[in-house]
């Protein structure tokens, strides 16, 4: 049986999980982007069905009833969850996960074919990045996923042959962009 091939990045939030990926997209098209969906509200300059399919808290349940999703879970008090059509049996999927989406994939060992890497960077430079990343940020909802990831991401132990990447400095971004695709 054919598994899917999932590239899985997680980290806190501002620790540059999504600009890897884009990295990686722009390096090798070949890769196909999981999509994946989520109850919260949009943030500045992200569009639905590129960043993610912003759905209704009904919507989301639906789709998890209906088993349509590969994984789902709540974080940061949002839903969030991946869709079996956002994935492609043909390529390698890659896409960011929160640790408890990596807890449901590593379930389905018999359909996919995983690997994760845990972005790492300084509190100090995640918050930077979260105060620049929009033009009038929100302190308190930063704050707010700052303290929810200490909760979060407080022990990885239960994540199966996990990698860690740094990305604390502008050229880090490259060097994890190199890893993951020389890894591919």
């Amino acid at each position: 049986m054919r598994k899917y091939k999932v590239i899985a990045l997680i980290g806190k939030s501002g620790s540059g999980k999504d600009k890897i990926v884009r990295e990686c997209l722009k390096a090798n098209p070949a890769l196909h982007e999981i999509i994946s969906c989520t109850t919260r509200l949009p943030r500045d300059n992200e569009v639905d069905g590129v960043n993610y399919h912003f759905v209704s808290a009904e919507t989301f349940a639906e789709m998890v009833l209906k088993n349509e999703m590969l994984e789902a879970s709540v974080f940061n008090e949002w839903c969030y969850g991946t869709p079996f059509n956002s994935l492609s049996l043909d390529d390698i999927n890659i896409g960011v996960f929160n640790p408890t989406g990596i807890e449901s994939l590593q379930l389905h060992k018999n359909i996919i074919d995983l690997t994760v890497y845990y972005i790492r960077v300084s509190d100090k430079e995640r918050i930077i990045r979260q105060l620049n990343r929009e033009k009038s940020p929100n302190i308190e909802e930063i704050f707010r996923r700052y303290g929810t990831d200490k909760e979060d991401f407080y022990d990885l132990s239960d994540l199966e042959n996990l990698k860690s990447l740094l990305n604390e400095k502008p050229h880090d971004i490259e060097k994890c962009v190199r890893t993951i695709l020389d890894n591919i």
